[in-house]
């Protein structure tokens, strides 16, 4: 099943690389923001099925978007896509709620796994 995905991320190059990779699986970014206070905005208009998040942004950090998502629906599914590979990191947002994590960088393959499980339900 497609998904439809938010693509957060600070970096305009990591968000099209993540809409290519995505639309190379069928699936459709509906929307992307690079900062907290959009990523929440773009969540509440286009209730998208994923959410790929990053955990450095602009004005705040990512754990801080995690949390507001899943405040505003606790069934939100958010796949954390970050650089930061502690396992210290790694256990607090799957704590906040995290369905996933891909670690950067990445290739078409790893996102590609990600996204199919996520589409499998």
């Amino acid at each position: 099943m497609p998904l439809r995905i938010l693509v957060v991320d600070d970096s305009i190059v990591t968000r099209s690389l993540i809409q290519e990779f995505s639309e190379c699986f069928g699936h459709q970014v509906v929307a992307e923001a690079a900062t907290l206070t959009a990523a929440v905005a773009a969540y509440k208009e286009h209730k998208p099925d994923l959410v790929t998040l990053d955990l450095s942004l602009a004005d705040g950090d990512g754990l801080a978007v995690l949390k507001a998502l899943r405040r505003i629906d606790p069934a939100a599914r958010v796949l954390v896509v970050s650089g930061n590979v502690q396992q210290a990191v790694h256990d607090e947002v799957r704590d906040a709620g995290a369905a996933g994590f891909l670690s950067k960088p990445f290739t078409l393959d790893d996102l590609g796994r990600a996204l199919t499980r996520f589409s499998q339900g």
